[in-house]
């Protein structure tokens, strides 16, 4: 069974580290993402609603980014699920392909 890389020991205590952070800094309302705030009070204390406040990796785990302090923010729910949906994979068009073994 494959863990999620989100579950792992250096993920979730530097998430921690990164929430408890950001409170004491007195982040109280969402960031935003790529330069759009979004204004949102941030609940530190309720998980899984629409304005908990969630660590998002800046640059995503795929193109390199790692669990690392300097790579995690927090942002609210609404954002980062917004910021982390999947995107669909272009399709050529059927003009595109090859019709015949020519190839």
């Amino acid at each position: 069974m494959v863990t999620s890389r989100t579950g792992t020991a250096k993920y979730l205590r530097n998430s921690a580290r990164v929430k408890r952070e950001a409170r004491r800094a007195g982040l109280t309302h969402c960031p935003g993402v790529d330069g759009e705030p979004c204004g949102r009070e941030l609940d530190y204390l309720t998980p899984k609603i629409d304005n908990s406040a969630e660590t998002d990796h800046i640059v995503d785990h795929q193109y390199g980014g790692s669990d690392d302090v300097e790579n995690l923010r927090v942002i609210c729910r609404v954002c980062n699920n917004g910021r982390n949906k999947r995107k669909p994979v272009p399709v050529a068009d059927l003009e595109q392909f090859p019709l015949s073994r020519d190839w």
